[in-house]
């Protein structure tokens, strides 16, 4: 019983290590991917960028497209399999999701490579035709990565897909430098330089798909030789060894080739409706905003211009958002584990928990953000055009950081739906806004949109995981709390910056943001969460149940400065009794 209970537990522990793996690659990649995009506008200014940006928003919706969930779907199906021992099932169910993506990835090329002078012209940028057209070499290679990778993930192999993953994105960032350099440098057009730079999504796909073919010889396991005969339901019986010793398993198969299709297609839908959503955000900006910005005497060069630097604050916000998402995912096993326990009022805890987070996580970071908008934007993109759209995409960050904290809540209680649905409400909202604001108030009216997007999707998610768990009431000590925590880190942050910025006015303009924009953040950071510890916002077990922080030498510190924050409160509690 007790060997039982310990490769139980150690199974379990695979398992963890496993997602935590693959969570971990997934979120280097995307930060890789994010943070390529620096150079790129540095290099090339911000009408390559704005161009690269609209086009990428393009092919990531028809990746997800050519994709449509079938992963997830193999993933599922293929660890179904595996449990019961039934390789030959998995690999067919392998044949036949290759064969399905591989026929949607030839066709979505053909689509994005023959419509790129018509999709352009609908997103009012003709010059975004050859981007397009070079965007869509990845997707002969990107799905049946896809396909590999959810093999390997229903066999609860997680190493390979993770090498994978940044094999691709190594790949395409080094791709897209190489490229920059050689258009800039041979002073190619933007259309040009942009449909060079796209280069980069085939090579990092060709990467992905050679990483997962890539073959190590090891772990080669003498499989037994299988009879396979048709019927309704799958059954095993071993029949002793065969004349080579191999033993013999006779397995009749599950289904039928159509009924084996139907249930991918049927498990996979689902799940393409959910991932689509997501990207249709940066989508609607890429249709719209170029349009929108061109109305009357505008050049199509500047509105393409000023579309690459309102770009600039939504990649700082798609690191904010991205970093709240890699942490609500951590969340979310517990979450699990404690509703499957029947545990109602531990689930409760930790979700409002998780929420506080996001509060606090995405507060933080727009205060932050808007306070030290005009030294990054001139430290990372060489000037200051468009600081005061940074400033109000900054406070899109709370609704972001909700929103994606909500969703993976939401997802642990194991509703994809809602969280698709409320974040394709936001979408139309956005498109909507994005009509009103923009004509009158430019990109800056499309940071206003993004900002309210977020927050409708946020606000949504929350109303939806009340009607499936009874949260507690937000508690007021905690709320003004977290309010003085946020105020005294806009204060520091403000006095730092003012500070540094007196310091270092007669040094170049890029390396005195640099030397206001750091410290800054690192300042802010650590006045914060000083701020929440001494209130008394957060306790020991809360920060504890954090990754990493238990045990480590921050933990040591909070502990220390939780402990001489609590004395004044002990020393007023004994006078008083």
């Amino acid at each position: 019983m007790r060997e039982g209970h310990k490769s139980e537990g150690i199974g379990k522990k695979a398992i963890w290590q496993g997602a935590a793996l693959l969570g971990g690659a997934a979120l280097l990649s995307k930060l890789i991917g994010t943070l390529q995009k620096i150079p790129l506008q540095n290099m090339a200014g911000d009408e390559v960028f704005g161009l690269y940006s609209a086009v990428y928003a393009l092919a990531v919706m028809w990746m997800t497209l050519a994709a449509a969930g079938i992963p997830v779907a193999v993933s599922a199906l293929v660890a179904e399999r595996s449990a019961h021992g039934d390789e030959q099932g998995a690999q067919r169910v392998l044949r036949w999701s290759l064969g399905l993506l591989g026929i949607s990835g030839l066709l979505m090329f053909g689509l994005l490579w023959f419509g790129a002078d018509l999709l352009a012209g609908w997103m009012g940028l003709e010059s975004a035709a050859p981007a397009i057209r070079m965007s869509s070499f990845a997707l002969l290679f990107a799905p049946i990565t896809a396909v590999l990778r959810g093999y390997r993930q229903g066999q609860m192999q997680m190493l390979r897909p993770a090498i994978s993953q940044l094999s691709e994105q190594f790949a395409r960032v080094a791709f897209m430098l190489i490229a920059l350099i050689w258009a800039v440098r041979a002073g190619w057009s933007s259309a040009s330089t942009a449909a060079a730079v796209h280069g980069g999504l085939a090579a990092g796909a060709i990467a992905g798909l050679l990483a997962m073919l890539w073959v190590t010889g090891k772990g080669r396991t003498q499989k037994p030789v299988i009879v396979r005969s048709k019927g309704a339901k799958m059954t095993f019986s071993s029949q002793g060894l065969g004349a080579s010793g191999q033993p013999i398993r006779i397995v009749k198969l599950p289904e039928t080739r159509r009924a084996l299709l139907k249930k991918i297609v049927g498990v996979a839908i689902p799940v393409a409706i959910a991932s689509v959503v997501a990207p249709l955000l940066g989508l609607i900006d890429a249709f719209s905003l170029p349009r929108l910005l061109q109305q009357g005497d505008v050049e199509a060069v500047w509105s393409l211009a000023q579309y690459g630097i309102y770009n600039r604050g939504v990649a700082l916000l798609q690191l904010v958002v991205m970093g709240a998402a890699g942490a609500a995912s951590v969340l979310v096993p517990a979450l699990t584990a404690a509703r499957a326990r029947g545990d109602e009022a531990g689930f409760a805890e930790r979700a409002v928990f998780a929420m506080r987070l996001a509060w606090w996580f995405g507060g933080a970071a727009a205060i932050g953000l808007a306070l030290l908008a005009s030294p990054i934007n001139k430290a990372l993109f060489s000037d200051g055009s468009g600081t005061a759209a940074m400033v109000i995409i900054a406070f899109a960050a709370v609704g972001g950081t909700l929103q994606a904290v909500s969703a993976a809540l939401l997802q642990g209680m194991g509703s994809l739906r809602a969280p698709a649905v409320n974040l394709a409400a936001a979408v139309l909202l956005k498109l909507t806004l994005n009509a009103a604001l923009v004509p009158a108030y430019g990109i800056r009216g499309a940071a206003a949109a993004m900002a309210v997007a977020y927050a409708t999707a946020a606000l949504l998610n929350a109303l939806s995981l009340r009607q499936r768990v009874q949260l507690p009431a937000p508690r007021l000590t905690v709320a003004w709390r977290s309010t003085a925590a946020l105020a005294a880190m806009a204060a520091a942050v403000a006095l730092t910056a003012l500070g540094l910025g007196a310091l270092t006015a007669a040094l170049p303009t890029r390396l005195a943001a640099l030397l206001v924009a750091l410290p800054g953040v690192a300042v802010g950071a650590a006045i914060f969460a000083a701020a929440l510890v001494a209130l008394g916002a957060i306790t020991p077990p809360q920060w504890r149940e954090l990754p990493g922080l238990s045990g480590s030498r921050i933990d040591t510190w909070l502990l220390r400065l939780h402990k001489i924050a609590q004395r004044p409160i002990k020393t007023s509690q004994s006078q008083e009794g």
